[in-house]
Formats: structure tokens, sequence, C-alpha cells
């Protein structure tokens, strides 16, 4: 499988709070893809307590920040809202 078809859809978005950047894309109101091409987020790695970030269900600053993206156009949502 080629990076291209895993980052289908998926579009550069940066965290308000503290400036990592990822790729994400919304599906639908409720449902949103993230991956991390670069370093973790400080909020998911505290909120970790030395288990995988992966665990921590998410950092609700870059939430806010890709429903902001999906709302203001500079993230393709697939959806209508």
């Amino acid at each position: 499988m080629s990076d291209s078809s895993l980052l289908g859809g998926l579009s550069g978005v940066t965290c308000d709070q503290c400036g990592v950047a990822v790729l994400a894309g919304k599906r639908s109101a409720m449902q949103t893809s993230v991956q991390w091409p670069s370093g973790s987020c400080a909020v998911l790695l505290s909120s970790a307590a030395g288990r995988p970030p992966a665990l921590v269900p998410t950092c609700g600053f870059l939430r806010d920040s890709i429903d902001r993206a999906a709302h203001e156009g500079r993230l393709d949502a697939s959806y209508d809202s």
C-alpha cells in the first residue's frame, strides 16, 4: 500500500495550543482520522503517564484545532455538517 493511499483525504493541521503538526480528516461529525508524521503532543504524553500515547483518546486542544479547521474550510470534511 502506498503512502498516498494511506493519507488520502487528510490535510495538514497545526494545533493552535502547542503547534504540533498532524494530518487530519473528518469523515463524519463524530469521526476524525489523525496521522502523526512529526513529534508527539505534550498533552497526550502527559496523559499517557508512561503508556503509549496512542492509548489516550484525544487531546482537547488538538481536537478543537481540527474542528476549527474543518469549520473554516481549511480541512476537507467528507460529510455535510
